[in-house]
């Protein structure tokens, strides 16, 4: 067997393809929908000045009393109670709340055409004393065929790079138009689901509104116990001894003649 020939082919074609992609793009979103039952009750009728005047600053020193805004807040499980001392309103809410998850699907078909004059090379291989039957027209033959091999290559590497390009290039667009139909889903879904949860929220009301006033009348005990301290000091009360045990409570003083 001597040394082996190699014959080179060089191949030239312009090729001019019509491709198509489509861009496609799914976003997940997910969010919380919440539905919820309440009832407020006036004080004014039942609770004297001073003591709703003394009120808030004892929900401001109270933990787990947390400040919203001009009301204050207290969780409970099912719900909150809350204090607004603009309308001197105790209110109860009850919550439900589940988690929502939807998809959003957009797609955009993008079209175009590759065009190109590609340049390839084939090679083939012989040996001069004919071993294993190949002579060098069957070289040459090999190296054609390994040249249309390459342009049919390179034909699929510009189609497949025209695709990816058209994908990069729409697929912002396309995922933003994805994002915005998952965002009203999500909204349309949160706003359905939300009636069910209301009146999840309403059956249980009685009971959160159970421990939200053993909450809110805990506060209030002490909004008392300030106001009536006040009450006396301001006129000079004596003999003033406060007793707090078991949840209860004692003030006593004596006023002055």
């Amino acid at each position: 067997m001597c040394n082996p020939r190699r014959v080179r082919v060089r191949a030239s074609r312009t090729i001019e393809d019509a491709w198509e992609q489509q861009v496609r793009r799914q976003v997940v979103r997910r969010g919380t929908a919440t539905g919820e039952a309440r009832v407020r009750e006036s004080l004014d009728a039942t609770l004297g000045g001073p003591t709703l005047a003394a009120l808030a600053g004892v929900l401001g020193r109270i933990p787990g009393w947390e400040q919203d805004g001009d009301s204050f807040r207290h969780a409970v499980e099912g719900g909150y109670v809350a204090y607004h001392p603009q309308t001197r309103e105790m209110e109860i809410v009850a919550q439900a709340s589940a988690d929502v998850q939807v998809t959003g699907d957009a797609s955009e078909v993008v079209r175009g055409t590759v065009s190109e004059t590609a340049e390839v090379e084939g090679v083939g291989t012989y040996y001069d004393d004919g071993w294993g039957g190949r002579r060098e027209s069957d070289a040459r033959r090999d190296a054609e065929l390994d040249a249309e091999r390459g342009l049919a290559a390179r034909a699929r590497e510009l189609l497949d790079e025209a695709r990816r390009q058209a994908d990069l290039a729409e697929g912002a667009r396309v995922e933003a138009e994805a994002g915005e139909r998952a965002d009203a889903a999500l909204a349309e879904a949160a706003r359905t689901r939300a009636e069910a949860l209301s009146r999840a929220a309403e059956a249980r009301l009685e009971a959160v509104g159970v421990q939200a006033r053993s909450v809110f009348h805990r506060a209030l005990a002490e909004a008392y116990r300030d106001a009536i301290l006040a009450y006396a000091r301001a006129r000079r009360a004596e003999g003033l001894r406060l007793t707090e045990a078991g949840g209860v409570i004692e003030i006593e003083f004596e006023m002055p003649a």
